[in-house]
Order: structure tokens, then sequence, then C-alpha cells
């Protein structure tokens, strides 16, 4: 009994080798889960968890932003979480996820109490562009977005 269970595990897993190697089947976009917001969600827990943090005296995880704008260039996979700070303190949340194709871009602005009450939405956009302002300062924009007026954009 063990030499037949034993035998049909190694043939489940020659089967299920051979069919991840198969460069006909696409495979899933498998990137790792963003750490759970811890609440009240405060600029030290967002970049304690890996945010990038957005405040109005500057930005925290810096690193992570332009590691993800480099890869997004590249064409490589890569994901990360954006907290934007409000002048009153109500966090704004964006995790961008890059499957080498477009950016799944998700907006949470449930933590704004003087916000819009959006809640949740979700945005598929082609890139990462930049726009500069009417006082000269440079951001980073989401680009060829499905949906129209994506609010995202981020100091360069």
């Amino acid at each position: 009994m063990k030499r037949v269970l034993l035998t049909l595990s190694l043939a489940l897993m020659l089967l299920t080798a051979c069919e991840a190697n198969d460069p006909t089947v696409d495979s899933p976009v498998v990137l790792n889960s963003f750490p759970e917001i811890i609440e009240p969600h405060n600029p030290e827990q967002a970049e304690q968890s890996g945010d990038v943090v957005v405040l109005l005296e500057g930005m925290r995880n810096k690193d992570k932003w332009k590691t993800f704008v480099k890869n997004v260039k590249n064409k490589q996979q890569d994901q990360v979480r954006v907290t934007m700070y409000t002048i009153e303190g109500g966090a704004i949340i964006y995790e961008l996820i890059y499957d080498g194709k477009s950016i799944q871009s998700t907006y949470d602005n449930s933590r704004d109490a003087y916000g819009s009450k959006q809640g949740i939405t979700t945005n598929t956009c082609k890139g990462i562009g930049t726009m500069k302002s009417e006082q000269g300062r440079v951001f980073n924009v989401l680009t060829g977005c499905e949906k129209e007026g994506s609010t995202f954009s981020i100091p360069k």
C-alpha cells in the first residue's frame, strides 16, 4: 500500500513539474500578498510594513518606489503599496501590482474621514509617466488607464 501511494505521489509530482514547464501555457502572476494593514494605519506602522509613505514633509521608503518604477520600465513583475496621508492625517492607500504588461491599481480612501468616500476602487493602467505641476514640481502618474480620472500621483 505504501508503495502504491509513493508511486502515485511521484507520478503526480512529475506531471505537475512537466505541466509547469510547458511554454505554451500562460502562467498566472504569483506575487506575494501585501502585509496586513494594522489599525490605526499611522505613518510609522505603514513604513514598518514596507509601504512607500507620502507625507507633506516628504517620502519614506522612496527606494521601494524607485525600484517599482524601474521594474515597470524593464517589464519585470513587481508590486508596491503606497500610503499617502492627508493634511488631517487620513490614510489613502494604493496597491499597485505590475504583471509585466499592465498595472492593476487598487485605491482605498476608506480611512480618510474627510474624503469622497469612494471606498475601494480598481483600475488597470499601461504604465507610469511624469507630469509637471504649475508650480514646477514633477510627479509620477499612472498612464493609459481604463477608467478616466486616475488620481494617483506621487512626487518624483
